[in-house]
């Protein structure tokens, strides 16, 4: 079975056709495109906060949304000229500037986070289709899903990579090949923990464990160990790693000490589990197929609600960050991001 995250990620990009755009507040009554401009989203795919902004991939508007995290204001839209993104993905913030993963263009660009100039635009690196970028240790590390052949279609053997690059020049650092040791297949997610790096691999259903200073192997976790199936989202909650299984509709947590898999969490309202983040003692978890979103107790893997109410505007929600009081969700089929009161689960407010 060939491998195309594309497929997976884009499965409901479908623009749908609305009357009146607007953004709701949290009564539910709507505020007017003259009071708050509309962020106009396209297939909203990957989101990160930065300072006091929050910053979206349009996945199929080849574009980068900005907007305000206090009250879902547009700010703008990086979309045309050389800074134009090509099919942007996964993106991430190290608190100074942005980082985004341009599939189509085989490419990643930095941006400032302050006044959302490029800050340059990377090419070099086995960057092979890059769909997941995680920030830490000084570096930037970009998971690739594989190449494909462009005639027949199929997947390139051993072009899945791992590539990271310094986060103050840009400079490559170690670009890591798809190999029978490392496993690297089909790489989806990626995050920097305890001093290493972990790719989820969705074509291999395992996890490799490099090296941040050498790009070595440490350890490959497979999927009878692991249960995985499909293994998308990647992130750390400080000593464990919890790692979504797309078709399996769980959560593997994994010991980042040992690489020992701690338990596996099933039910709980996971459908589809594409996305996740930490916030506090919390883990939040998008169910793609299931319209919801999940938390969790980041301490015991609880579960502590489902949202799945319709009032939210969940659509198959791809992506998920949170900072201070507040998560946003990014619908990609309803072109919306949500944005949640962390306490509670409460809706705050849904963005056009």
């Amino acid at each position: 079975m060939t491998f195309r995250l594309k497929a997976v990620l884009m499965c409901f990009a479908v623009l749908l056709g609305a009357s009146t755009p607007v953004v709701v507040s949290l009564a539910g009554s709507p505020v007017s495109a003259g009071q708050l401009p509309l962020a106009n989203f396209r297939g909203p795919t990957g989101i990160a906060t930065c300072g006091s902004r929050v910053w979206v991939t349009n996945a199929t508007g080849n574009s980068v949304t900005e907007f305000t995290a206090s009250n879902g204001g547009y700010a703008r839209t990086i979309s045309d000229g050389s800074t134009s993104p090509s099919e942007p993905m996964g993106i991430a913030s190290d608190g100074t500037d942005l980082w985004v993963a341009n599939l189509s263009s085989d490419s990643v660009a930095e941006f400032d986070c302050g006044t959302g100039q490029q800050t340059r635009t990377i090419y070099v690196g086995d960057l092979n289709s890059p769909v997941a970028v995680a920030v830490g240790a000084g570096k930037v590390w970009i998971a690739g899903q594989a190449h494909r052949d462009d005639v027949a279609g199929n997947v390139i053997t051993n072009t899945s990579s791992v590539t990271s690059y310094s986060a103050r020049s840009g400079a490559l650092d170690h670009s890591v090949l798809g190999t029978n040791t490392n496993d690297l297949n089909g790489s989806s997610g990626v995050a920097v923990a305890s001093g290493n790096v972990w790719v989820t691999n969705a074509n291999g259903n395992s996890v490799t464990e490099l090296n941040a200073t050498n790009g070595r192997v440490v350890r490959v976790i497979d999927a009878r160990a692991g249960s995985f199936n499909w293994p998308m989202g990647v992130t750390s909650t400080g000593g464990d790693l919890w790692v979504e299984n797309l078709y399996g509709n769980s959560l593997t947590e994994i010991k980042e000490s040992t690489g020992a898999v701690m338990r596996i969490i099933t039910g709980d309202g996971l459908n589809g589990p594409s996305a996740l983040c930490v916030l506090g003692t919390r883990i939040w978890v998008t169910n793609l197929f299931g319209n919801s979103v999940t938390e969790l107790n980041a301490r015991d893997g609880s579960l502590v609600r489902i949202i799945t109410a319709r009032s939210d505007g969940f659509s198959a929600p791809m992506g998920i960050s949170g900072a201070g009081s507040s998560l946003w969700v990014a619908n990609q089929w309803g072109d919306t991001v949500t944005e949640l009161t962390a306490s509670s689960g409460a809706l705050e407010r849904i963005i056009h």
